[in-house]
């Protein structure tokens, strides 16, 4: 499938009459390449433009560069170069007074600190984002909107988080950005799946949800398909594996994280390895192999440690499971009480959330009344 978006801006180039503002849709168009997964190719167009600004550097030429650099490395590998890269792009872009650049480097950046649970920062990039008009960047707007959904989403209100999505995708359509529609599907089918499985690992387990949950994965794979996106590419096995384990189809989950987890790991996905390997623990551990599952439950404590979330509710309650299937009662109350704290922790956070959320809105309505 051919992207709306790629031809729009070789459509654009062709027609610019001077370098410097075909450079900037060229490096604009590499940061693209770069969040479809081709990245050699976004590298080689980035490297052409940087030789042409050696000896007489440009500020827009470099906060674009950077973004797209950034964005390479965030498909890459989901590795820490990203941000920096793209704290370079949005003060390049600044003090350049390139408001395209800046606007959507601050809605990435807002992307980065939602990620990080940052958000105070998060907050704060989204108020630069979306500042931005419609003629600025849809782009911009599509990617900050989708960063407001997916909050208020984490913190169970999908009531308001639906608008937002909504607003998200009319963008992406508009500017007809295929990779956008993609993050907004596997972004929202990643929050239902773990919500999915908070419930589960309480005992409240909802299997009409995890079906759904099962179909958005399902649908978000056929776009993906269909749109030919390259990077990233364990995310979908590995969601399609934590569903299948909510459905007690243990068997076809272990067999999805068994050929992906190395993929994953690479891909940067290492801040859920401990998820991950408490989800593998659960299927050995139903599927009879005793020693597998102590295995994989004792390397997940030891992950706990070294990636320490807001809500590890779900992996401690999955563990507490783990270790009653095992046996081993004082394992499973230490998690079991360890679940019940991060529960009450959660639902602090998500207060918080919300309380930060309404801080932005408060502040977006005080200079639309200016």
């Amino acid at each position: 499938m051919v992207s709306r978006l790629l031809s729009a801006l070789d459509a654009r180039i062709a027609k610019c009459h001077g370098l410097l503002e075909a450079d900037c849709l060229r490096a604009e168009r590499a940061a693209l390449l770069a969040r479809q997964g081709r990245l050699g190719e976004a590298h080689a167009a980035l490297a052409a433009i940087r030789a042409r600004y050696d000896r007489h550097p440009n500020a827009a030429i470099s906060a674009w560069a950077n973004l797209a650099e950034g964005l390479a490395a965030l498909y890459k590998d989901l590795g820490p170069l990203a941000r920096d890269k793209m704290r370079r792009a949005l003060a390049l872009a600044t003090a350049a007074d390139a408001q395209r650049v800046r606007v959507l480097s601050a809605a990435w950046l807002a992307s980065f600190a939602y990620a990080d649970d940052d958000w105070d920062a998060m907050v704060a990039h989204l108020d630069i984002a979306l500042a931005a008009s419609e003629s600025d960047s849809r782009l911009a707007l599509a990617r900050a909107c989708l960063v407001v959904a997916q909050a208020y989403h984490w913190c169970d209100r999908f009531d308001l988080a639906l608008p937002w999505y909504v607003r998200a995708r009319r963008y992406a359509m508009d500017e007809g950005d295929e990779t956008i529609l993609s993050a907004l599907m596997h972004n929202m089918a990643w929050l239902r799946a773990f919500q999915a499985r908070r419930l589960a690992a309480s005992g409240n387990a909802d299997r009409k949800q995890v079906l759904e949950v099962l179909l958005g994965t399902e649908s978000t794979a056929q776009f993906d398909r269909v749109v030919s996106t390259k990077s990233l590419q364990s995310l979908v096995p590995m969601l399609r594996a934590h569903v299948l384990a909510l459905l007690d189809r243990h068997a076809e989950a272990l067999t999805l994280f068994d050929t992906h987890f190395d993929a994953a790991m690479a891909e940067g996905l290492g801040n859920i390895r401990f998820s991950l390997l408490a989800e593998m623990a659960w299927c050995r551990a139903r599927l009879g192999d005793a020693p597998g599952a102590r295995r994989d439950a004792l390397a997940a404590e030891g992950q706990l440690e070294a990636f320490k979330l807001v809500d590890d509710s779900a992996t401690h309650g999955r563990l507490a499971q783990v270790f009653a299937a095992l046996d081993d009662a004082a394992a499973a109350e230490r998690h079991q009480a360890l679940a019940v704290r991060d529960r009450q922790l959660h639902a602090e956070r998500q207060a918080q959330g919300l309380e930060r959320l309404s801080n932005l809105a408060a502040i977006r309505g005080a200079r639309r009344a200016n």
